[in-house]
């Protein structure tokens, strides 16, 4: 109450002044906590900082020839199908063979019944004979109407001769009149028989160049008939392998009945197509004649035979066909497969080959200088596998020289005087 009594005694004033005392001396203590502890602290030192060495793998280079190539699937194709057809009318008497056999040149196939084609050829060897023997005796008369033609001329000489003197007779008044007609008639059948017999003598030559028509037209339909009977035999045309058998004995064959379809072994090619990066360059090595093979895993070489000459619908590049003949035996892939071949180039000189990694934007690999990267523009010649298996790219510049040693490593900022640490 005391307490009370003597707050309320305190005029408003004093109580102010008592509150700016109490902030005053809060203020001051702060003040002098933050300066002991300014005046305290540690001095700090700046940091240095040192330059970042990145870690890379390197390579040592030493430009050489060689050549580049390419991984490819190819189409195995034959650029000869024979469709073997006949136009003989016969009926289906055996088939020697079956879809994917191998058969060889001169192979029979198909043997048809040849009973009316021998009956044809019978009855065209007789018209032949026919008109032989014919021509043969147009040219027996001919022989003999020439012999006598001397004959026919003396008669003319002496029928003018007893003409003449009939008629001298006659003018001297010493024969009748129808004595002489009589001689004149017998002059005039003596010219007409010589001009008869010159007409005969002078045709003969046409009579036996048409007898000797006839008998070369018979002679073609003897050959015709004889062309038609080995028709009733059908042979392979070449080795290679049976693709489709159309027929069964028994089978009645028309005009164009196919028969057999047949593919050429020695025709065998692979279809690839060229990637764009190298299809100008396919023609200029076909134009200089640079040898340019594709092999298979099994180490099959196969020459480039030519270039296709239009872009397939689907397709970006042309076509290229290397040749996969088979002189004998059956081939060790069948047609319309795909194989995976290597399409090897002609050589290429002052090429290094680079692992992919050490490429970059398809134009630039990096060179190690003293620790630090210099950048190379370098042209993309091609690439290969090597004997390792190991995919390169291989690269050409005149700034690349032996022994110099270019990272292998793909760096996120790669730039030319970047520090490195070669590993």
């Amino acid at each position: 109450m005391k307490v009370a009594n003597l707050v309320s005694k305190l005029s408003p004033r004093s109580l102010r002044a008592r509150r700016a005392m109490l902030g005053a001396a809060f203020l001051l203590i702060a003040g002098f906590l933050s300066a002991s502890i300014f005046a305290t602290g540690p001095d700090p030192q700046p940091e240095v900082r040192t330059e970042k060495a990145w870690p890379v793998s390197t390579l040592e280079i030493e430009p050489t020839s060689l050549n580049p190539s390419f991984s490819a699937f190819g189409r195995v194709e034959s650029s000869h199908l024979a469709h073997l057809r006949t136009d003989l009318s016969a009926q289906i008497q055996e088939v020697h063979v079956k879809e994917g056999a191998w058969v060889h040149a001169g192979q029979l196939l198909v043997t048809l019944d040849d009973r009316e084609t021998r009956l044809e050829l019978a009855q065209r060897r007789a018209n032949l004979a026919e008109l032989e023997a014919t021509l043969r005796s147009i040219e027996v008369e001919q022989e003999l109407v020439a012999q006598s033609t001397e004959h026919f001329t003396s008669m003319r000489r002496i029928a003018r001769q007893k003409l003449e003197r009939h008629q001298n007779l006659m003018n001297e008044r010493l024969i009748s009149q129808s004595l002489l007609d009589e001689v004149t008639a017998q002059a005039n059948q003596a010219e007409i028989s010589y001009q008869t017999h010159q007409q005969a003598l002078a045709d003969f030559p046409n009579r036996i160049a048409a007898k000797k028509a006839g008998v070369a037209r018979a002679a073609a339909l003897l050959e015709d008939a004889e062309l038609n009977l080995e028709k009733a035999r059908v042979l392979a045309p070449f080795s290679g392998p049976i693709l489709n058998v159309f027929v069964a004995p028994g089978d009645r064959s028309g005009l164009g009945t196919a028969l057999i379809d047949i593919a050429d072994a020695m025709a065998f090619e692979v279809r690839v197509q060229v990637p764009d990066d190298y299809g100008e360059r396919f023609y200029q090595r076909l134009e200089a004649q640079s040898a340019i093979s594709a092999f298979t895993d099994s180490g099959i070489s196969m020459p480039l035979l030519r270039l296709s000459s239009q872009v397939r619908e689907g397709q970006s590049g042309l076509d290229a066909f290397f040749g996969l003949g088979v002189e004998s035996g059956a081939p060790t892939t069948a047609l319309g497969r795909m194989i995976e071949l290597t399409v090897k180039l002609p050589e290429e000189a002052d090429v290094v080959a680079v692992p992919i990694q050490s490429l970059y934007e398809n134009d630039r690999i990096y060179a190690v200088k003293e620790h630090r990267l210099k950048a190379i523009s370098v042209e993309r010649v091609g690439e290969l596998v090597n004997e390792a298996g190991e995919y390169r790219v291989l690269v050409r510049s005149p700034e690349l020289t032996a022994g110099e040693q270019i990272i292998t490593t793909q760096l996120p900022r790669a730039i030319s005087g970047l520090l490195v640490e070669p590993a």
